[in-house]
């Protein structure tokens, strides 16, 4: 009896969190059942049922080991770790004021030079250091 008591116990201690349905299953449920109102829908709730996923996004759902997430690398991203990698990150990301960081105002000018096509790729570096040093835009 005492064994059947604490297995009782153990079942019921455990979370049933994700595994009885999904947050758009008990989202649905709540607003049937007057849980929540009308007002309190979730932004993401008429989303959903305008545009239900193909496959239920369930936490048992087994994905194929022949379907690997794929790694994207922009261009820009490389350059702007080799930037960071030579000047530091420094300067402060203030998203209330206006303007761009110096990484992006080097990416913009790298990629202008790029397109341009005067330059090898091999120089491309340095002659955009040089073209802002110009400017009078100082990166260091």
């Amino acid at each position: 009896l005492d064994s059947l008591l604490q297995e009782t116990l153990k079942t019921m201690a455990q979370s049933r969190f994700e595994k009885v349905g999904t947050i758009y299953s008990k989202t649905r449920g709540f607003l049937a059942t007057g849980a929540i109102t009308t007002e309190q829908i979730p932004l993401w709730y008429d989303v959903y049922e305008a545009f239900p996923p193909k496959y239920e996004p369930r936490w048992d759902r087994v994905i194929g080991q022949d379907k690997q997430i794929k790694k994207i690398l922009y261009n820009e991203d490389i350059l702007r770790a080799k930037f960071y990698n030579e000047f530091g990150s420094g300067e402060v990301v203030d998203l209330h004021k206006p303007g761009k960081l110096a990484s992006q105002i080097f990416i913009d000018k790298y990629n202008s030079l790029a397109e341009k096509g005067d330059i090898e790729k091999d120089l491309l570096w340095e002659s955009t250091l040089q073209a802002l040093e110009v400017d009078g835009i100082d990166i260091k």
